[in-house]
């Protein structure tokens, strides 16, 4: 083990230098276009300079979960040309979100920020369930969170410069609170409140502090700072739309485990680049920071400020990449996002069951335990709208599907099959409600499972493999049933029905059912 650790060392330098060396050439890169720029252009205005770009939607311009709510991401700018025409003659800011607010303009407050290149946004949330099965206790529980975040249009705010044309800022604080519902069913699988885990019950804790640079007239979007791998990879808003975490805010075989595929709200360090190649087709690639706290309280790691600064806990690098594809269908526009997606982490992680002899082990991570260095995640999502009802790009009838698959060797989830059905704005005097229905079936580690099978058959406790088991784990479904009421100026309720078969991946545990509800209100 220390021979490993010492690597991992080695390998967080290099990385860190990586990154560092990359701002450096996109620095210049983009100070050398801004010159030729100047010489063409001294005399125009912020607004004429403004690039209003139609191609690059909610789904590429904010992280899914970002605020934790998916109506904040669509109130920033969308991909068709009916709101970029509206934002040039409103000369709104399409880097900066625009949601709506309880309190209005905040007496006027809002929009002189606003005009300044300052956006802030604070928000409360909280998800209700209850169990309604009749194979267990009838129990209910509440958990929420405060965000307040805070966007930055450097350009505006201080000046026109080589440094701040296109940069903005972006930073998040949240705080959690309640209890977990699933928890009490045996469940640890899939949760029924999404908000509910990593940064629970912390008053403040860091999710975000990051940076975007628009390059290249905004064909290039260079992110670098303290954010999370699924903000930009593998996701979309109609990930959040539900309420069950198997889906919210990403596919849990990627996210759903320490380390690697850091997810919303726990961050690492990390840059990633998207490339707009034509108006249809988009890469991103990125380079992260793997940290084994970023899920625990280890080094104070648990509200994020410590980790900042601290990398003690540093075991290797996560390099994804995807390639994305953005067609527009008919004259209505019919958009569609059509992603794959691939990652591979560098840090270590013990194998199911397996000793360093060679042999089986009874008991996870003790002195015997395997270790493997390097782990992949393969993605395919795509959602496609079938009927527009709005201007927007969640305004209509849309279809998701997706295939998530990990390494079973060290991931407790081997794949995860995807399919959603969302219709926003179907009804005309309520264009802001929606209905949704989703399905979520997950299959577990077959090394897990022989692994549990081991220790069933050695008299040991299967739990000593997966803590948390109480039986073998194969798959679990879940269907769930939503429906979004937008009750005022931003205020939403959203009531929520799920169904589980067979939670926590076991037969020997009865299926569950459960109603509850989300509300989410913008001050």
């Amino acid at each position: 083990m220390k021979e490993i650790f010492n690597k991992d060392i080695l390998l967080s330098k290099i990385f860190k230098l990586l990154c560092f060396s990359l701002i450096v050439i996109f620095i210049q890169l983009e100070n050398n276009n801004l010159i030729v720029h100047a010489q063409n252009s001294q005399t125009d205005s912020l607004e004429q300079n403004r690039k209003y770009d139609d191609e690059l939607t909610d789904w590429h311009m904010i992280p899914a979960g970002s605020s934790g709510g998916w109506r904040t991401a669509v109130s920033r700018a969308e991909s068709n040309r009916i709101d970029i025409q509206r934002m040039q003659k409103e000369r709104t800011n399409p880097y900066l979100p625009q949601p709506e607010h309880l309190l209005g303009n905040w007496w006027g407050l809002h929009s002189w920020l606003y005009n300044r290149g300052i956006n802030i946004n604070f928000d409360n949330q909280n998800e209700f369930a209850g169990n309604i099965s009749g194979y267990h206790q009838k129990k209910s529980t509440n958990t929420g969170a405060v965000d307040a975040n805070i966007d930055i249009d450097w350009e505006v705010l201080i000046g026109d410069n080589w440094i701040t044309n296109g940069l903005v800022g972006h930073m998040t604080v949240i705080g959690r609170y309640g209890s977990n519902l699933s928890a009490g069913l045996g469940e640890n699988i899939t949760q029924v409140q999404e908000l509910y885990g990593a940064g629970g019950n912390v008053v403040a804790k860091l999710v975000n502090l990051y940076l975007d640079k628009h390059l290249l007239e905004d064909r290039m979007i260079m992110s670098f700072g303290r954010m999370d791998v699924g903000a930009s990879f593998a996701t979309s808003p109609i990930q959040c739309y539900f309420m069950n975490n198997g889906i919210c805010g990403n596919p849990k075989p990627l996210s759903g485990q320490a380390a690697g595929f850091s997810a919303w709200p726990d961050s690492e360090w990390g840059i990633n680049i998207l490339f707009q190649a034509t108006p249809q087709y988009f890469i991103r690639v990125g380079m992260y920071q793997v940290s084994r706290a970023a899920y625990s309280n280890r080094a104070g790691h648990r509200a994020g400020w410590a980790a900042v600064v601290r990398t003690g806990e540093d075991a290797g690098g996560e390099f994804p990449i995807e390639m994305i594809y953005q067609p527009k269908w008919g004259k209505h526009e019919l958009t569609g996002h059509y992603k794959i997606g691939f990652a591979y982490d560098t840090s270590p992680y013990p194998v199911w069951g397996r000793s360093i002899y060679g042999g089986h082990i009874t008991s996870a991570n003790g002195i015997d335990q395997k270790w493997k260095r390097g782990r992949d995640e393969e993605w395919v999502l795509l959602d496609q709208m079938i009927q527009r009802n709005g201007p927007g790009d969640l305004d209509g009838l849309i279809g998701y599907l997706g295939f998530v698959h990990s390494n079973p060797k060290t991931f407790q989830r081997q794949n995860q099959f995807l399919a959603a059905i969302i219709n926003t704005g179907f009804w005309k005097s309520r264009p802001m409600d929606g209905i949704g229905v989703l399905f979520v079936h997950q299959i577990m580690s077959r090394e897990a499972r022989k692994a549990q099978r081991y220790n069933i058959m050695s008299g040991f406790p299967i739990g000593d493999i997966v803590s948390g088991a109480s039986g073998i784990q194969s798959a679990e479904i879940t269907v769930e049933l939503t429906y979004l009421i937008h009750i005022y100026d931003g205020v939403m309720f959203q009531p929520d029905f799920q169904y589980e078969i067979h939670p926590n991946a076991q037969k020997n545990i009865p299926n569950a059912a459960f109603l509850g509800f989300k509300s989410r209100v913008d001050f």
